[in-house]
């Protein structure tokens, strides 16, 4: 048996459904299932759409699901963190201060930082993700190859800047998700940082149903449709999505719909009866507004591994995915 305790830390917990903190939520619950007791360091930050720089729980201890939950107050500078968005926007070239403002700035928390140090002791592993976030840089740049890494990488800006070489460089462990993401790292990453990401290994992402997965239940959206499950944004190309179903739709199957489960922008979503934008739904309701539909469609581009076509697929599913995302297209 497993002797050690582990810390997942992740910058949302509890209420948002993307695809880092399903990662963390699932694999927290899991662990705790199998007798590894697993706790969650986080935010007082509900989620990526609220204010990353305001509190909206108290700092302190929950029950998130079964699963104890540590909550940080929130970094309140974010002056920094909004200079370099508007020079990104403005397409101005960003200096080595600039990327570390990104992630100084953004989603972070010092007491959180600071709370790691009492846990890297023999007792616990501590691992953080994704790297896309300012606490996961925080927290393993602050204590130098103590905490481990799971990623989360995606082909973007951020992937090249000199703050994810240094993250890499020390990070404990490197856990990946998908071979693709691993091979992206190497060929980035592989002579500058060395052995170590190559060694480093694949562990995937496990994808399982509930005991009671399988009981039959009555369909929620009547017809036919199609389903997108995630975060409504356009880097995420739900903007095609939308673009492409409605003319899908028009010229082929007049009675299709296309049904988003998941947070994000909803003003991506079309004011046309063809689309049903649901929001933020349970495990158990989201299974089932899958096992129904015609098939999962993610259009997304950056992905280092999709857990609803895994979802879709023990759903007995079919998926349809962006033939210019490696990931998706080798899943």
């Amino acid at each position: 048996m497993f002797s050690k305790k582990i810390v997942v830390i992740s910058p949302w917990f509890g209420s948002f459904a993307g695809g880092a903190e399903l990662l963390a939520r699932g694999m927290s619950r899991e662990l705790n299932k199998r007798g590894v007791e697993t706790i969650v360091f986080t935010t007082c930050s509900r989620s990526p759409y609220d204010s990353w720089w305001q509190d909206h729980y108290e700092p302190g201890t929950y029950d998130v699901q079964g699963i104890q939950t540590l909550r940080f107050a929130t970094e309140k500078i974010r002056e920094p963190y909004d200079a370099v968005i508007r020079k990104i926007r403005h397409g101005k070239q960003l200096s080595t201060r600039d990327e570390s403002d990104f992630f100084d700035y953004g989603i972070n928390s010092p007491d959180l930082v600071a709370a790691v140090g009492s846990y890297l002791t023999d007792n616990y592993e501590l691992i953080a993700l994704p790297y896309f976030h300012g606490v996961t840089h925080s927290v393993i740049n602050a204590y130098p190859r103590k905490v481990s890494l799971i990623p989360c990488f995606h082909d973007e800006a951020q992937f090249y800047w000199s703050a994810t070489q240094r993250l890499l460089q020390n990070a404990k462990h490197i856990f990946f998700n998908s071979q693709e993401e691993k091979r992206l790292t190497i060929k980035q990453y592989g002579l500058r940082v060395g052995r170590r990401i190559v060694e480093s290994v694949v562990t995937g992402v496990g994808v399982e149903l509930p005991a009671n997965g399988a009981q039959p239940e009555a369909a929620e959206v009547a017809g036919s449709y199609f389903i997108y499950a995630g975060r409504k944004e356009r880097g995420k190309n739900v903007h095609l999505l939308c673009e492409w179903f409605l003319e899908y739709a028009r010229n082929f199957k007049r009675g299709t719909k296309l049904v988003f489960i998941g947070g994000g922008d909803h003003t991506l979503v079309p004011g046309d009866d063809r689309f049903v934008d649901l929001g933020f739904v349970s495990e158990a309701r989201k299974l089932n507004l899958i096992k129904h539909s015609k098939g999962v469609i993610n259009l997304s581009e950056n992905e280092s591994f999709s857990i609803v076509i895994m979802e879709g697929w023990l759903c007995g599913v079919p998926s349809v995915v962006s033939a210019a995302c490696p990931v998706t297209t080798n899943h």
